[in-house]
């Protein structure tokens, strides 16, 4: 039987409406449910995009396959919580900062603790590897309100660094190891040599007027972004230390940043569940999606073509998108290096 030209207009609306609502089912990102136990505070992907580290309110270390994201194994021995990792610039250990006032240093491969790093007086609250001579050196941040910085090959604590009057919620090595930020609750954002006891670059412009959360350099080492729980990220010119930009980026406590390899692209997000991807020389949105759950930590992988996100119910979330370009530098050897989030 024929349909009438009417009746075949009807199926069509309704065929069109049934695949938009099936459309808008499909959520563009993948939820991993129950990746910890509580809120997931890290996350960091290794330069071979092969294994993320997350860790957790739960005093756990996880590792996960990608693109699966199957479970490799949990990393035990801290007893309290595990508020950041790290991966050395070989990949072949990670690096995780606890509320047991230690760090800890494992070897991937083995899927065994190498050291524990015990010196602060409060909750370390951030850690990162230098990436060049395969991280050697470890810089930590706690609620002491200090950075210190590590030899972990020997365990020898090489320097504390004072000048924040709160506690350091996050700590980066520039990619070719020549400087470290430290932001913290005081709301300042510092950049030292790790030779010195002194701050060696001024940043100069309107500072931040909440607590910061994060510090990152990007990749070429010549900008230096910061984020507070009032929803700006400022990037800063390195070495000059003059503001380059200021960006309203979410409503309220923005938890982490990350650039992507082309330096151009800076990719945040916050407690209003949200991921966002930002020019940073325009200061315009490319893209934002909300995940459904507040985020702590993010990270991207080296094409720009998946970030991971570790969120407050628990659960990891993984946005793939398309790449943004061929290759990323914070993959490749020296000179590049790595900040954390």
């Amino acid at each position: 039987m024929r349909l009438s030209h009417d009746r075949r207009v009807a199926v069509l609306l309704l065929w069109i409406s049934l695949c938009t609502f099936a459309y808008g089912q499909v959520k563009p990102y993948n939820i991993y449910n129950n990746a910890h136990d509580g809120d997931v505070l890290g996350v960091f992907i290794n330069k071979g995009d092969s294994i993320v580290a997350t860790c957790g309110i739960d005093a756990t270390v996880k590792l996960w396959r990608i693109p699966d994201f199957s479970l490799i194994c949990t990393l035990l021995g801290h007893t309290s919580a595990v508020n950041n990792v790290s991966f050395s610039g070989n990949d072949a250990f990670l690096a995780s900062a606890s509320s047991d006032r230690s760090a800890r240093v494992w070897n991937v491969a083995q899927r065994q603790n190498r050291c524990q790093l015990q010196g602060h007086n409060g909750d370390v609250l951030c850690v990162y590897f230098s990436q060049t001579d395969t991280g050697r050196y470890l810089a930590t941040g706690s609620s002491d309100r200090t950075v210190k910085i590590w030899d972990w090959q020997t365990g020898a604590e090489l320097r504390t660094l004072r000048g924040h009057n709160g506690a350091v919620t996050g700590v980066a090595y520039s990619y070719n190891d020549s400087l470290i930020a430290s932001c913290g609750e005081d709301m300042q954002i510092l950049v030292w040599s790790p030779n010195s006891d002194q701050p060696v670059i001024p940043l100069v412009g309107p500072p931040h007027t909440a607590p910061c959360t994060a510090v990152l350099f990007a990749f070429n080492n010549h900008f230096l972004a910061s984020a507070d729980r009032d929803g700006f990220i400022k990037v800063w010119n390195i070495p000059s230390g003059q503001l380059f930009r200021t960006i309203e980026a979410h409503d309220g406590y923005v938890s982490d940043i990350t650039f992507s390899g082309n330096d151009l692209t800076l990719i945040s997000a916050g407690h209003d569940s949200t991921i966002r991807v930002w020019n940073i020389i325009t200061g315009s949105v490319l893209e934002s999606i909300n995940i459904g759950s507040a985020v702590w930590s993010i990270d991207v992988t080296s094409n720009g073509s998946t970030i991971i996100a570790g969120c407050s119910d628990g659960s990891i979330r993984v946005w793939n998108r398309r790449p943004t370009f061929e290759k990323d530098e914070k993959k490749q050897a020296p000179p590049p290096r790595r900040t954390n989030k």
